[in-house]
């Protein structure tokens, strides 16, 4: 038994054979000539390889085994992966313009495109649109399950590419209860039915973007203000103020959080309590008695030099500079 054979979950096609099962020894010189070659053999023109890169080591092997299934016209495959690189999107891409959902076993994906970043460890699940090219980076010993969609059936709101949750995550559990249950049933059912449940799952997908990602335009100048509000109220007591614990305080993603701040063209979240902390206390510095040392204690800093550096760069002059004129 392999590590992913031990995972706890559901498999993909039963006790089907594999697509794909394929080991290239990571010392191979020519180990992605050799990966790419055994692919095609295996699987063929249907079932196309992805730009793929592996690390070079001195031991050990890179495997890859794919086990697939189709869902009407949704096809789901069962991922195991060691560690690799590849690339997917885009014109002409790995997948093609479609849509393509990673619900991670256990390992990590990690996502990048034009500037966006996103990990998806285990426990996760990230549904993207793949008609940008990504890359992406696979840990060594990942399993996952992914489910592609027609580039048509799941609208994302405007700037948004890639939402990940948590599996469980009310509006996840929802979806991978029909994805498992779909699975099981869907040789047994009849074309209207398997059609009525391959709709219900893609509209389960929308639902869990939409859950995610708030595409209301009068949202996001509301968010941004309670969550200033939120920070004004707990910059003095709370030292530990970050995005996680304000979103969690207003009920939502700190994805969605990030995105406000963004959109509104306010400063980072953490940049934003740092500056109101920094504010706060130059408005005590000039009105009060306390020391430079007692004033970075109280503003939650590490000490009175970490204070007065990020003071300075704030303000231009140094806090003592401030306080004599």
């Amino acid at each position: 038994m392999d590590r992913a054979e031990g995972i706890v979950g559901w498999r993909v096609g039963g006790a089907s054979r594999p697509v794909l099962d394929i080991t290239v020894p990571y010392a191979d010189e020519r180990r992605n000539q050799a990966l790419l070659r055994e692919w095609r053999r295996q699987a063929g023109a249907s079932f196309p390889v992805p730009p793929l890169r592996l690390p070079r080591r001195s031991e050990g092997s890179y495997r890859v085994r794919i086990r697939a299934y189709e869902l009407l016209d949704l096809p789901v495959q069962d991922q195991y992966s060691d560690a690799v690189a590849g690339s997917t999107g885009g014109e002409g891409g790995h997948y093609g313009d479609e849509v393509v959902t990673h619900v991670t076993l256990s390992g990590e994906w990690r996502f990048a495109s034009r500037g966006q970043e996103s990990r998806v460890g285990a426990g996760m699940l990230a549904v993207r649109r793949n008609e940008r090219p990504w890359d992406f980076e696979v840990a060594r010993g990942t399993r996952a399950i992914a489910v592609v969609l027609p580039a048509s059936a799941v609208r994302f709101p405007a700037g948004t590419d890639l939402v990940a949750t948590d599996q469980a995550a009310p509006a996840a559990r929802l979806l991978l209860a029909q994805l498992r249950l779909f699975a099981e049933v869907s040789g047994d059912l009849g074309l209207a039915a398997t059609t009525a449940a391959r709709d219900a799952t893609v509209e389960l997908f929308q639902g869990l973007v939409n859950d995610q990602v708030n595409d209301d335009a009068s949202f996001a100048p509301a968010l941004l203000e309670a969550a200033k509000g939120l920070i004004e109220a707990r910059l003095l007591h709370d030292p530990d103020i970050d995005p996680r614990s304000i979103a969690e305080a207003l009920h939502v993603s700190p994805r969605t959080l990030y995105r406000v701040f963004a959109e509104e063209a306010a400063p980072s979240v953490m940049a934003y309590v740092l500056g109101r902390r920094l504010e706060r206390a130059r408005a005590e510095l000039l009105s009060t008695r306390l020391t430079v040392s007692e004033l970075a204690g109280r503003w939650h800093f590490a000490d009175g030099s970490h204070f007065a550096k990020a003071y300075k760069r704030r303000f231009g002059e140094t806090p003592t500079a401030s306080r004599r004129s």
